[in-house]
């Protein structure tokens, strides 16, 4: 049996199980000290849009993936 870890709600995922939740947290505790070390050590608002707009692609693509292996397909 498939565990379900999400919920399709449009072009959304929304956790639904335990492990949906914590991977969700997981990316989000991942982002934040990346983020204020890009703050920090920044020079512009644009030059720190670039640094955070790498790490944020690559952890949500991860974080879809992930969403999208362990939830219902749908059938629409």
């Amino acid at each position: 049996m498939k565990q379900i870890w999400f919920k399709q709600f449009g072009w959304v995922y929304i956790p639904t199980h335990v492990m949906g939740i914590f991977i969700t947290v997981l990316a989000i505790i991942f982002l934040i000290p990346i983020y204020m070390a890009v703050t920090r050590n920044g020079h512009s608002v644009s030059d720190d849009l670039y640094e955070m707009f790498v790490y944020t692609t690559c952890t949500a693509f991860w974080w879809k993936w992930i969403a999208e292996k362990t939830s219902l397909e749908n059938k629409n």
